[in-house]
C-alpha cells in the first residue's frame, strides 16, 4: 500500500435488501465487499447499486464464498415475531434464519456487528426469543448493536 493510501474498512451485508444499511456504511468511508440477497430483483439493484462488492443469493449456503470483514450488517427476517404475524418466533422459517447468519458471523469473526429487527422481537415467545439472540451474541465477542425498526 502507498503512503498516500488508508485502509477503508469493509462491510459484509446479510439479508442486504436494497442496500441501506451498505449505503450508510458507504457515505462513512466503508467498501462494501459482499451481499447476501435472496430476492432475484433486489439482487439486481444491489449490483447496480454496489457493483464493487461480490453478491451471493442465499444466507444458508453463502459461507464458503465469504471474506472476512470489518463489520457485518443485516436485518434478518421479522415475519415470524411481528406482532402482524403468527409469531412462531426464531423456529420460524424465515426469522430463523437468524442462526444461520450468526453462523456466518462466528465463522467470520467481524469486530463489528449490528442487526436490525422490528419491535416483536421483544415480546415474542414472551421474551424468550430475545434473550436466545442476545444469548447467541454474546460468546462472539463482537462489539454489537441490536436496533429496532
Amino acid at each position: 500500500m502507498k503512503p498516500s493510501q488508508t485502509h477503508r474498512p469493509t462491510v459484509g451485508s446479510l439479508f442486504a435488501g436494497i442496500g441501506g444499511f451498505d449505503l450508510g456504511f458507504e457515505r462513512a468511508g466503508f467498501i462494501t465487499s459482499w451481499q447476501v440477497e435472496i430476492h432475484d430483483i433486489c439482487r439486481s439493484v444491489l449490483a447496480d447499486r454496489f457493483p464493487h462488492a461480490k453478491q451471493h443469493k442465499d444466507v444458508r449456503t453463502c459461507l464458503p464464498e465469504l471474506t472476512p470483514v470489518d463489520v457485518i450488517v443485516g436485518g434478518f427476517p421479522c415475519q415470524d415475531v411481528s406482532i402482524m404475524g403468527r409469531r412462531a418466533g426464531l423456529n420460524g422459517q424465515r426469522t430463523g434464519l437468524f442462526f444461520n447468519a450468526m453462523h456466518i458471523v462466528a465463522s467470520l469473526a467481524p469486530r463489528w456487528l449490528v442487526l436490525e429487527n422490528v419491535c416483536g422481537l421483544i415480546s415474542s415467545h414472551d421474551g424468550r426469543d430475545l434473550q436466545t439472540v442476545i444469548e447467541t451474541l454474546v460468546p462472539m465477542r463482537v462489539c454489537g448493536v441490536l436496533a429496532r425498526a
